[in-house]
């Protein structure tokens, strides 16, 4: 059976993506690193100007050869500014005309294209399969410990994972059916839950500092991990503490760290009821101003004098938000520049 044009050019753009992945050495670098694609930095490997400008009247421009850079808007969130960027990008690689993208769409495999341009389709391909192969999703699923039938079915665990992959809910619900993760039925009801519910069901009485903030839920399963999100956004903090020997995680380090700590509680698990079994300290904190360090807990006996051989817990902050303008972050790293 021919394929039809829109799917020749979607399939086109797939490939083009995962060969870019191929030619960057992306999933070494990524899966051994901060777990998310950053098309800013593969932007900037490749030598294509980027810029950031306040944009009114479109999310981003790809330039026509022979003079190819991309300018993107600063008045959308971070998952935006990277979709754009990577739609952006497609055009440069499939040598595409110069286009201005004043609406930039996830869209699902199978949803209809509306009689767009062809150029426009396959842009939007290049961008999905870029920022959320199938290897990423493998890797989160794999290190959270998580399994398709039993975690992402469940909305929490679906929020959790855009998280760490950089994009949006519903992106990375169109992901999961583009790669055949899950079936459309299964999507369709992931697509049903409002991101407010989520949040709240996180953060429980607490609230990112506005609406486009995230709530991180992180476990022992994220240790070392590198968070990449906005200034405003809420940590959870959920860690098994064996309370019965007397140790207890150093919350102190937090406060010391700058965060402002909402809440700390501890719980023991009652499914079943198991006398002598760890508990779970779980601790919502606020990332302090600028959003960015490391900062690590130890647990000890607070009678005792901290040693190397303790449990420990780190996580890399990295919630600068959305590019500001003018060079990317990336490209100002690369010439030395103030980030």
């Amino acid at each position: 059976m021919a394929r039809t044009p829109i799917g020749a050019a979607r399939l086109e753009a797939i490939a083009a993506a995962k060969q870019l992945h191929g030619e960057l050495g992306l999933q070494q670098r990524v899966t051994q690193g901060s777990g998310l694609i950053d098309v800013f930095e593969a932007i900037t490997a490749l030598d294509i100007p980027l810029v950031f400008k306040p944009l009114t009247s479109a999310l981003g421009l790809c330039l026509p050869a022979p003079l190819r850079g991309i300018i993107v808007t600063t008045r959308r969130g971070l998952h935006i500014q990277r979709f754009t960027a990577a739609h952006e990008l497609a055009h440069v690689v499939l040598n595409h005309r110069g286009s201005v993208d004043k609406v930039i769409l996830e869209r699902g495999p199978l949803e209809p294209t509306g009689g767009r341009d062809l150029q426009e389709v396959a842009a939007d391909a290049f961008a999905a399969e870029f920022l959320l192969p199938r290897w990423l999703y493998r890797h989160h699923i794999r290190s959270q410990g998580w399994t398709v039938a039993r975690h992402l079915i469940n909305p929490d665990i679906v929020y959790q994972l855009s998280l760490r992959m950089g994009a949006s809910y519903e992106a990375t619900c169109w992901g999961l059916l583009s790669h055949q993760i899950l079936s459309q039925g299964e999507v369709d009801e992931l697509r049903k839950v409002k991101i407010a519910q989520l949040k709240a069901s996180v953060g429980e009485d607490f609230k990112p500092g506005n609406s486009w903030a995230d709530v991180w839920r992180l476990t022992n399963k994220d240790d070392g991990t590198k968070i990449v999100g906005n200034p405003d956004d809420l940590i959870r903090i959920e860690l098994p503490e064996d309370a019965g020997s007397g140790h207890q995680w150093q919350v102190e380090a937090l406060r010391a760290a700058g965060y402002e700590v909402l809440a700390d509680k501890s719980s023991f698990s009652r499914d079943p009821l198991l006398y002598g079994a760890p508990s779970v300290r779980t601790v919502i904190a606020r990332p302090p101003v600028g959003g960015t360090g490391s900062v690590t807990m130890r647990e000890i006996q607070p009678w005792d004098v901290a040693a190397s051989e303790d449990p420990k817990f780190s996580v890399d902050l990295s919630l600068q938000g959305p590019e500001t303008g003018g060079l990317s972050r990336a490209e100002r790293r690369r010439l030395g520049l103030q980030p």
